[in-house]
């Protein structure tokens, strides 16, 4: 096969006898929280003339702008004149001879390991597109939230698809009863005051919301929906109910009576976000024709503010870029009419270098804000001072309100964080095909299920094979965050195992050791309200107090919403027939959060279906199985093979079928060393509604 290497659309020269071997695989066995994806191991490249304006001859550390090796390019790997694997190429380092670099080390990676780095270190309150959710403070939206959901401030949800901000019953401090007969003195569903019940709740958001953010965010695309016909998790019915809870702090809790922060703030503040899409160009140069501000490190730039409010308002200001979550400027002063101005520079090094800026204007006031038509203007001047040009822009009048800023509340979590712990939960793995940009997300189950098989028995070098015992865990424990709430604790008190874990053992106890999956998230027992005549009322809230009944904080809480019906036990001071609550068990009872077999707390009944059952057994047991072997093979497989086969495929070996855990091809003499398992039984795809 003819092997060629492109790095950002440029052939590169190889050595004729320099062996790049390339290993595709799966989820390991020995480390089941892994996603695939193809790597190779370092490899060389000769530091020919070509090479050299690749890298930009990196050796020479006196080259201003050069190659930057701190992060991997574009590259792939071609066989035959066919795409083999696209994905990236890092560089190592250079090795030298007499004074003159010989070659380049490098890596190459598949495009699913570049996740992260494309998230890198940045948290859940950096995806700005979630400004979309952001709803206003006043009683109709907040109630709304609470009965039925909204799609965005003002609007109610409609349907499970569109109820992308809840206010679950989910309470910080009160423990709550219900009496009909209004004769208890401890809080009383029945008749509780609504402005004491909402300063006890905090909103959540939709997880598919997220997941659209971050590939808006990120300018990468999932496969929601596949023409294809494959079945994408972030587009299935369970993902669906699945919400994340923002409660980033401990809100305050104080006597009911005196007025009380909602979500943590305070119910006087007002605010308001600009940015430069707000405004409108007047006149002069128009910079953000693009929608963003682009600036060269040949001048410099200045914005200006001309905020003409009513008297005596105290303001605060703060500027950010929107593209980087970086704090630009912040400044408080009390107007009216009054000037605000911010210099771009870069913090690292006080200079400002070409980049660009998406900046937004956050207006903060304790009291009435009320702002006429407001100005911005934009100058660039060169490095001494001496003004360039500049450009006009103009805003309506507004006021600042109270608003309630889903990035505000978003729990303190990364990115990749956050998608880590989906993966984890629900058994996910990723992939590209061949021609694609979408990131593939299914479950391990979908994908194995959806294979081709191949009969490699004629490839095989027949010299010699190894087989392996299968695992070396004899124990698998599934484990969340640990119990962090009051009803959660008494759990763990009471049955010595926290509550949504699992201890997986093998039905024999045979020689191995035990391996730990650490999920970062919460799960909390919830509580099934008991009326006065000691019935269950299937009116169910989740109570977030720590041992000593303060309010707690724990990991990120992910749930299942669900709109409870609740005629047979109105809330009469709300006159509602249903409202928002977090689950454990999705609406139509097909699935859990928990990895083991819990009761549901709605009907007090068993639920088997459990994160294990759903997505992990069939992939567990079947490496327990007595039978199972893991087979090692040498093969000489021909190029209609290599570009062609995907890691769910079946491979037959002499009438026995196998599923492929890793190959590893040596791209310069065509031999792959195969690690194959052998096929006890058929994947069946997951159940996902």
């Amino acid at each position: 096969m003819n092997l060629e290497l492109y790095i950002d659309n440029t052939r590169v020269d190889l050595f004729k006898d320099e062996a790049i071997t390339l290993t595709d695989t799966q989820q390991n066995i020995r480390d089941i929280a892994l996603v695939f994806t193809p790597f190779s191991q370092q490899f060389n490249l000769p530091a020919s003339s070509t090479n050299n304006k690749i890298f930009k001859h990196y050796y020479n550390n006196d080259i201003v702008n050069g190659y930057d090796a701190r992060f991997r390019v574009n590259a792939i790997i071609k066989l035959d004149g066919a795409d083999f694997k696209v994905g990236k190429i890092r560089l190592d380092s250079v090795s030298m001879k007499n004074n003159k670099a010989h070659a380049y080390k490098v890596v190459f990676f598949g495009n699913t390991s570049s996740l992260k780095d494309i998230f890198g270190d940045e948290t859940l309150s950096a995806l700005n597109p979630l400004n979309a959710y952001d709803i206003k403070y006043n009683n109709s939206d907040v109630l709304n939230a609470f009965r039925y959901g909204l799609q965005s401030s003002g609007l109610s949800a409609t349907s499970t698809a569109n109820r992308n901000i809840t206010l679950p019953l989910i309470t910080l401090q009160n423990y709550y009863s219900y009496d009909s007969t209004n004769t208890i003195t401890t809080p009383n569903l029945h008749n509780v005051n609504w402005n004491v019940l909402q300063r006890e709740l905090k909103p959540a958001i939709k997880c598919k919301r997220i997941i659209e953010a971050i590939q808006t965010q990120y300018n990468i695309e999932f496969n929601m929906a596949d023409e294809t016909g494959i079945i994408s998790f972030f587009d299935s019915d369970v993902f669906d109910e699945l919400y994340l809870w923002l409660h980033r702090e401990k809100t305050p809790i104080t006597n009911p009576e005196t007025t009380v922060p909602l979500f943590g703030i305070d119910l006087q503040q007002r605010s308001r976000k600009l940015t430069f899409a707000d405004f409108t160009f007047v006149s002069g140069v128009d910079y953000l024709s693009g929608g963003n501000l682009v600036v060269s490190d040949e001048y410099n730039y200045s914005i200006r503010l001309v905020l003409d409010s009513n008297a005596g308002v105290e303001l605060e200001i703060i500027s950010i870029d929107k593209l980087t979550n970086e704090l630009l400027d912040y400044q408080t002063r009390i107007t009216p009419a009054s000037n605000y101005n911010v210099t771009l520079r870069d913090l690292d090094s006080g200079t400002l270098s070409s980049r660009t800026y998406d900046i937004e204007f956050r207006f903060n006031t304790p009291t009435v804000g009320v702002f006429d038509a407001e100005t911005m203007l934009i100058t660039r001047t060169l490095k001494d001072g001496t003004p360039v040009d500049s450009g006009n822009y103009s805003y309506n009048a507004f006021n600042l309100e109270q608003n309630i800023f889903i990035q505000d509340y978003i729990p303190n979590m990364k990115v990749l964080d956050f998608m880590t712990t989906l993966f984890k939960m629900f058994n996910l793995t990723a992939y590209t095909k061949r021609g694609s940009s979408k990131i593939y997300v299914e479950t391990f189950d979908d994908f194995m299920s959806t294979g081709n098989t191949h009969d490699i028995s004629k490839y095989i070098v027949v010299d010699s094979n190894t087989i392996d015992r299968p695992i070396p865990y004899s124990r698998i424990n599934f484990n969340y965050s640990p119990s962090v709430t009051q009803t959660s604790l008494r759990y763990l008190n009471q049955f010595s195992q926290q509550f949504g874990n699992l201890n997986y053992s093998a039905p024999e106890k045979y020689d191995g050791q035990s391996y730990d999956i650490q999920v970062d998230g919460q799960r909390s027992q919830l509580i099934n309200i008991i009326d006065e005549n000691d019935d269950l009322t299937g009116v169910v809230y989740g109570w977030w107090v720590d041992a000593e009944s303060k309010t707690t904080l724990g990991s990120p809480y992910m749930f299942f919403n669900d709109l409870i019906d609740v005629a047979d036990y109105p809330v009469t001071s709300l006159v509602i027939e249903e409202y928002n609550a977090p689950s454990n068990v999705s609406s139509d009872r097909n699935h859990t959060l928990n990895f083991g077999i819990e009761y549901n707390e709605y009907t007090g009944n068993v639920n088997e279906n459990s994160l294990f059952n759903r997505f992990y057994s069939q992939y567990i047991v079947k490496l327990f199985e007595e039978q199972a072997r893991v087979v090692k093979f040498t093969a000489q497989l021909p190029s209609s093979i290599v570009l062609n086969y995907e890691l769910n495929d079946v491979f037959i070996v002499n009438g026995q079928e196998y599923y492929i855990n890793s190959i590893r091809t040596n791209l310069l003499t065509n031999k792959s060393e195969l690690e194959l398992i052998t096929k006890q039984s058929a994947y069946t795809p997951s159940v996902l509604t």
